[in-house]
């Protein structure tokens, strides 16, 4: 099953082997401890910080670190305001794709771009496939997502993993949709971005990875 939640056990082939969302109140300091080879911090509400022996970075919203190979433990800061971030552990490689949060909104129209599709599409994201797995973790909002010949109604807290070459999509949303995204170890070709059939090839979906 490609979409779960923090407290299930992601699938085998998954490279993202936990998600944490962080609150912070103003003012507030938390410490973490490293508990996975690759880490990423991403910050998905306000501005904070963190901190660790390498140093210290402000985060503003949609911003992201990856954490130093050799840093066990950081923390994370709030300032003037409350701050929010979302901790990503996983066994991804050097080389990644990329991370950040992105949002929907209802009613944006679908864009001539993108392969073309059979269902029923309200949105401008289009549907295409890339050269590494990817993860989307729903922040705010509900909508329907799609992976291959599959559909999923997806909600705040849901994870979503695609496999490297399944064609992906969020057709339709039910309300204004946010979510952090997490491209992981970048293979074969190592293209970055959206990919389509009628533009750079066929897609060739790995099959072990659905």
């Amino acid at each position: 099953m490609p979409v779960y939640r923090c407290e299930d056990a992601a699938p085998e082939w998954c490279e993202l082997r936990e998600f944490e969302v962080i609150e912070l109140g103003a003012g507030e300091r938390v410490p973490v401890a490293r508990r996975h080879e690759r880490e990423i911090v991403v910050s998905i509400y306000g501005t904070g910080q963190v901190a660790s022996a390498a140093g210290s970075m402000a985060l503003a919203e949609g911003q992201f670190l990856i954490m130093p190979a050799d840093v066990e433990s950081y923390e994370l800061k709030s300032h003037g305001r409350p701050a929010s971030f979302m901790r990503l552990g996983g066994t991804w490689g050097a080389d990644i794709g990329g991370c950040g949060v992105f949002r929907v909104n209802p009613g944006d129209g679908p864009k001539n771009v993108g392969d073309p599709v059979s269902y029923p599409k309200l949105t401008g994201i289009d549907s295409h496939y890339h050269d590494y797995d990817e993860y989307w973790i729903v922040l705010d909002g509900s909508g329907v997502v799609r992976i291959g010949e599959r559909e999923f109604v997806v909600r705040r807290g849901d994870c979503v993993a695609t496999g490297r070459g399944h064609h992906h999509d969020i057709p339709i949303v039910h309300a204004p949709f946010r979510a952090v995204y997490l491209e992981t170890t970048v293979t074969g070709e190592k293209r970055i971005g959206h990919l389509w059939n009628h533009k750079h090839g066929p897609a060739v979906p790995d099959p072990a990875r659905v």
